[in-house]
């Protein structure tokens, strides 16, 4: 896991989107538990309250479920959901690089020329 300390992202944000885009991506499935608090607060050299603000943001997204004792765990994700969340990150890459574009004078047609050739190198 990486934090920047002077992104301007609180670490804690930081963290659990660095998880939630590894839960959204598959890498943590569910029923897996999340690093102890006190154990990613040391391994990251950060704060436990730091730490604990990351879970519980996590948490109320609903992407994981604290287990008295255990820790926290990773809830189980409807695909249909997890579809809306990835359409909702695409759509937020595609509005910045059409502001990009639009900064940088690049006309309509050659943004659909780029993302077109984008797409076909992914083939």
């Amino acid at each position: 896991m990486r934090i920047l300390q002077n992104s301007g992202v609180p670490i804690y944000q930081q963290i659990a989107e660095q998880m939630k885009a590894d839960i959204l991506a598959g890498k943590m499935k569910q029923g897996d538990y999340l690093p102890s608090i006190r154990s990613l607060a040391k391994e990251l050299k950060i704060s436990v309250i730091t730490t604990m603000k990351a879970y519980e943001l996590l948490e109320a997204e609903g992407l994981v479920t604290a287990a008295q004792g255990k820790g926290f765990y990773v809830n189980a994700q409807d695909s249909e959901m997890l579809r809306e969340q990835h359409l909702r990150k695409v759509e937020d890459a595609l509005q910045e690089a059409i502001a990009a574009a639009k900064i940088a004078g690049i006309s309509e047609a050659e943004l659909k020329q780029t993302l077109e050739a984008l797409l076909s190198m992914e083939e």
